[in-house]
C-alpha cells in the first residue's frame, strides 16, 4: 500500500460534489481516483503518471506533487518516505489558494486513511460494467461505510468531539 488519503472526510466530500457536478468536474474525479488506485498499488510514480504532473511543481509545501486533471482541475499530494499522501482536489484556483493556506504543511500519516490496492481500492462509480457486478463490486461511499470513527475522523476532532472520553479525571 503506498496511497493515504490525508482528510478523507473532507476528501470524499469533494470528490462526492464533483461527481455531482457532472461534466469535466466528474471526469476530474476519475481521474484522481484512478491516480489513488494506481499509487495504491505501487510506491513509485511510473511514466504513465509523471506524464500527469504539473509542469510548475510547487515549491510551498516540501515534497509536495500536483497532478493535472481535465480542464484545469489539480490532485495535490505529498511524497512522505513509501507513502503517497492526497492532500487535495480541486480546480486550479481552489488547489492554488489552498496551498497558500497551508503553506509548509507537513501531513501526518498517520491521520489519514489508507487506501487499499487495487481490488479493494477507489473505482469509477459511473462505470456500469465495472461498478456493481459480481466480479467489480460498486466501491463504498463514505456515507455507506460501517466503519469506527476513528476511520474516519482524525484524533484531533474526536477529541473534541469526546473530551470527556479522552482526557483524564480531574
Amino acid at each position: 500500500m503506498a496511497s493515504i488519503i490525508h482528510d478523507p472526510v473532507q476528501f470524499y466530500k469533494k470528490m462526492d460534489r464533483m461527481d455531482r457536478a457532472g461534466n469535466k468536474s466528474a471526469i476530474a474525479a476519475r481521474q484522481a481516483r484512478e491516480i489513488i488506485s494506481s499509487l495504491a498499488d505501487k510506491n513509485h510514480l511510473d511514466h504513465e503518471l509523471r506524464i500527469k504532473l504539473s509542469q510548475d511543481g510547487e515549491a510551498r509545501i516540501k515534497n509536495c506533487i500536483k497532478f493535472r486533471l481535465v480542464d484545469g482541475h489539480r490532485l495535490v499530494a505529498v511524497k512522505e518516505k513509501d507513502w503517497f499522501i492526497f492532500l487535495f482536489l480541486g480546480t486550479h484556483d481552489e488547489a492554488d489558494n489552498w496551498i497558500k493556506n497551508n503553506i509548509n504543511m507537513k501531513p501526518d500519516p498517520e491521520r489519514g486513511k489508507i487506501v487499499p490496492p487495487s481490488s479493494h481500492s477507489l473505482r469509477n462509480q459511473e462505470e456500469p460494467e465495472q461498478a456493481g457486478g459480481p466480479d467489480h463490486p460498486k466501491p463504498p461511499c463514505i456515507h455507506d461505510l460501517d466503519v469506527p470513527l476513528h476511520e474516519v475522523l482524525d484524533q484531533k476532532t474526536l477529541r473534541e468531539i469526546f473530551p470527556g472520553i479522552c482526557s483524564p479525571p480531574k
